[in-house]
């Protein structure tokens, strides 16, 4: 098991789940336990924050594609803090379509 942390917050109709480590097959379950206690508030968007993640999988992908599928229409994903690394992997799979690459939070 990796370093993984994973927690979620608030603010208004924002939900925020920050994540550092490594989002892979181990950790991705957490990471969808807390998309699933976010969508259960009325969201406007989804903050994913990944200042402090060092590698993502494609279990963490299908985590952030399962994270948009959960979204009520209408809200948005964002993803903050992503290294190139991490955003060359949402672009692969093509994911970047779908969602908002960001340096920072809005």
């Amino acid at each position: 098991m990796s370093n993984f942390e994973a927690y979620l917050g608030f603010t208004g109709r924002t939900g925020t789940v920050f994540v550092s480590g490594e989002l892979d097959v181990d950790t991705a379950p957490v990471f969808r336990s807390l998309v699933e206690q976010a969508v259960q508030r009325p969201l406007d968007r989804l903050v994913i924050d990944l200042t402090g993640l060092s590698i993502m999988s494609s279990a963490g992908v299908r985590a952030l594609v399962f994270a948009q599928q959960e979204l009520p229409p209408g809200a948005s994903i964002i993803v903050v803090g992503a290294g190139p690394e991490v955003v060359k992997i949402i672009q692969l799979a093509g994911f970047d379509q779908a969602i908002t690459i960001a340096d920072r939070a809005a």
